[in-house]
């Protein structure tokens, strides 16, 4: 499954939603940038609703459409996915969005896993510019994976700020 079916599953299990209202969250906040194009929307949900994990029921939307609600099924393909390792962080920052606001021990568990995460990409990259192998390439080709190495130390850095808030909370 790509990251736009998780980000429909999340979206509907959030709040059924008909296929023009799920459009429109795509095309007016950043969610947009798990879609190719505003036309990928429609046989993301076509391919859903053909593998049993959502289908469109009652009741109508005011364009007269029926609404997305997920299935249990469903559910559980995006249970599975949100608790998978965290590899791309990204992807793994769209798997935040999704989860339940009233679940400390959730939040904190996916915050310790990307932080873990990002660590040991940073960590991977800085022991990459201290090789060997690092020593044959152009300044450009450095100063790129160290803006790499750079961004993913600050991910970590997010998580680390992000665990202070909900323990503040």
């Amino acid at each position: 499954m790509t990251p736009l079916n998780h980000a429909l599953l999340g979206l509907i299990r959030a709040h059924p939603r008909s296929g023009y209202a799920l459009l429109k969250v795509f095309e007016t906040t950043p969610m947009g940038s798990y879609s190719s194009s505003p036309g990928s929307i429609y046989p993301a949900l076509r391919s859903l609703e053909k593998a049993g994990l959502v289908d469109v029921r009652d009741p109508r939307d005011a364009r007269g459409k029926g609404l997305y609600h997920i299935t249990a099924a469903g559910r559980a393909a995006l249970e599975q996915w949100m608790s998978a390792p965290i590899v791309d962080l990204d992807e793994a920052l769209l798997r935040f969005a999704f989860l339940p606001e009233d679940d400390g021990p959730a939040i904190r568990a996916f915050l310790d896993a990307f932080e873990a995460a990002a660590d040991a990409q940073a960590s991977g990259l800085a022991a990459f510019l201290a090789s060997d192998a690092a020593t044959g390439m152009t300044a450009k080709s450095r100063i790129a994976v160290e803006h790499g190495r750079c961004r993913l130390t600050a991910s970590a850095g997010w998580a680390r700020a992000a665990k202070r808030h909900f323990s503040d909370e």
